[in-house]
This record gives structure tokens, C-alpha cells and sequence, in this order.
């Protein structure tokens, strides 16, 4: 992997990351706020994102590997 895919899987991470301890603060009823709800969009946004350009700039090794 090359260091552009390294750098966007970190960022996926730590987004999820943020999401998930969005979900611990707001346990059992999950009531986020107006402003929670806006970091959770781009929390959301960014993993995304990032996850879709991984998937894409990789796609012919991923295929390659799984047809091995």
C-alpha cells in the first residue's frame, strides 16, 4: 500500500473512532444534540470518503489478491 492509503485508512480509524465515543457519551437513549449530530455527519462524511477512495484507488490489487 502506498503512503496516500496508509494516511486515509488513519483518518477513516480515528473517524470511527470519534463515532464511537459519540455513542459512549450518549448511552442508553442516544440523544445527540444539534452540534453532535453535526460532528457525527462529518465524522461520518470523512470515513466515508475515505474509505470509498481506499477501496477505489486499490480496487485492481484487492481483486488480484482475492482471484490468488
Amino acid at each position: 500500500m502506498d503512503e496516500n492509503t496508509i494516511n486515509r485508512t488513519k483518518a477513516a480509524i480515528n473517524a470511527l473512532i470519534d463515532i464511537e465515543q459519540l455513542w459512549i457519551e450518549n448511552t442508553p437513549n442516544y440523544n445527540l444534540s444539534t452540534q453532535e449530530l453535526l460532528v457525527l455527519k462529518k465524522r461520518l462524511e470523512r470515513a466515508s470518503e475515505n474509505v470509498s477512495r481506499i477501496y477505489e484507488d486499490n480496487k485492481v490489487k484487492l481483486q488480484a489478491a482475492e482471484e490468488e
